[in-house]
């Protein structure tokens, strides 16, 4: 299909995807001066009075629900050639498949995705209604001023829980749907979903789709380190028998909140080991780096290591970087939870010159790992944050004050493990004068140079 000019009173700016059924587009409605997006029944459907039917239904269920965990719909019309359209929120960040696809996520993150697809599926489940077929490209991720939303999407295939029994076709898809989805003219009920809820959690937490049922690897076989509590309900939401799983999506969903609330998730392991998993790697040259990301090189650098500054993904965090350490980045944040600190999934970014060596705190390696985290008042000590053993002897300590940033520096002069000389590892907790964040910073070096350090410390920038 031709790229329209408009629906209706609505621009056509692009196109973002194409189904089975339909087609979707960014749009903008000038009338608001705001972006939404357009959903379209296909061409080759439109004389389908059963695939008409359903498309219609699907923005009315949405309507009707009108959640917060659900796209919501604001309009609906009908073209010249009779297909229906209907106007939606427009998710400026993409599907969760898209977020897994850059790697197996944080485990607070995980669940924090799953706890609100689950709030979703259950608003569904109360106006009475079976998704059919929940899975990461039907969750999208919206901006909000609380950091992201998730919106449960794609309804093509729901059906009232009143009319659940003696489909006469099988709906959904393979690795997400549970086994009585699969066979025709059977009942299903909102067991279907939590099956789904179980798969995309599988997915979620080990980066890999579950195989076809019985699914007989459980995630902590792929991700060491998943609770117990966590690989033992997975795994019964998708067992084959429905009796087996939980009832609803809403006493799975309240499960996963209670798991993710508990203490147990606080791992006593190096917070790279428990990231290496999700780490982003850009082997580039750093000419690349500057074109992707926008950086300049800062005019006060030393002349021994050039600066350049960088930014994680969200944008608030800004730290000034040798550029011969950037050959790898992992900018997508961090969970401080983890670490016994406050917050969830919060901005953070880790640059090295391998990171493979930076997991291993038996090599040298160039780097800086910086995470924020919201205050809660005191600031932690830092022996609570550096791993133990990382590096032998007393660190000298001192405070640390600029315009900024007030708080503690530690570092080790000698931090080779084969006790020669050379590496050098710097940590500090820096509460911002401005704002009530801290943040936490690793600066790992393979020879001392004290005004790296310094010109590091200066460059540390939030931009809200």
């Amino acid at each position: 299909m031709a790229q329209p000019e408009r629906f209706g009173r609505y621009r056509v700016l692009r196109r973002l995807g194409s189904g089975s059924f339909a087609t979707v587009w960014l749009g903008h409605d000038d009338l608001l001066d705001t972006p939404v997006a357009i959903k379209v029944l296909a061409e080759n459907w439109a004389h389908n009075l059963d695939i008409h039917q359903r498309f219609v239904e699907e923005a009315r269920i949405l309507r009707q629900a009108d959640s917060e965990w659900l796209v919501r719909v604001h309009d609906i019309g009908t073209l010249p050639d009779d297909r229906p359209y209907f106007v939606m929120t427009y998710a400026d960040r993409g599907s969760v498949a898209d977020r897994i696809a850059q790697g197996p996520l944080p485990l607070d993150e995980a669940l924090r995705l799953l706890t609100e697809i689950g709030q979703g599926v259950t608003v569904l489940h109360r106006h009475g209604t079976i998704h059919r077929d929940i899975k990461p490209s039907n969750v999208l991720l919206q901006s909000s001023p609380v950091g992201e939303r998730v919106l449960v999407a794609d309804l093509g295939f729901a059906k009232s829980i009143d009319g659940a029994s003696g489909f006469t076709a099988s709906a959904g898809t393979p690795g997400y749907m549970s086994p009585e989805q699969s066979v025709v003219g059977g009942d299903i009920d909102v067991r279907a979903d939590v099956y789904s809820l179980g798969a995309v959690a599988y997915e979620l937490v080990t980066g890999k789709r579950p195989p076809s049922p019985p699914v007989r690897v459980p995630p902590s076989r792929l991700r060491p380190g998943v609770p117990p509590a966590l690989d033992e309900l997975i795994m019964s939401a998708l067992s084959p028998n429905r009796s087996d799983r939980p009832p609803d999506a809403a006493t799975f969903t309240s499960r996963i909140r209670e798991i993710r609330m508990s203490p147990d998730l606080e791992l006593a392991t190096p917070w790279w080991q428990r990231y290496r998993a999700t780490w982003t790697r850009l082997v580039a040259l750093v000419a690349t780096a500057v074109a992707v990301l926008g950086v300049a090189p800062a005019a006060s650098a030393s002349p021994h290591l050039p600066m350049m500054e960088i930014y994680d993904a969200s944008g608030e965090l800004h730290v000034r970087v040798p550029t011969p350490w950037l050959r790898q980045m992992q900018l997508n944040g961090w969970s401080p939870r983890e670490l016994g600190l406050p917050g969830g999934h919060e901005p953070g970014l880790l640059v090295a010159t391998d990171l493979d060596a930076w997991s291993d705190a038996r090599q040298s390696v160039s780097g800086l790992f910086a995470g924020l985290f919201v205050s809660d008042g005191q600031s932690p000590d830092l022996d609570r944050l550096i791993s133990s053993g990382l590096c032998s002897g007393q660190p000298q300590r001192q405070r640390f004050t600029n315009a900024h940033w007030d708080g503690e520096l530690w570092q080790w002069v000698d931090c080779s493990p084969d006790s020669s000389e050379g590496d050098v590892f710097t940590a500090a907790v820096l509460q911002h004068r401005g704002q009530e964040r801290t943040l936490y910073l690793e600066i790992r070096q393979t020879e001392h140079q004290p005004q790296t350090v310094a010109e590091i410390l200066d460059g540390l920038r939030l931009i809200s």
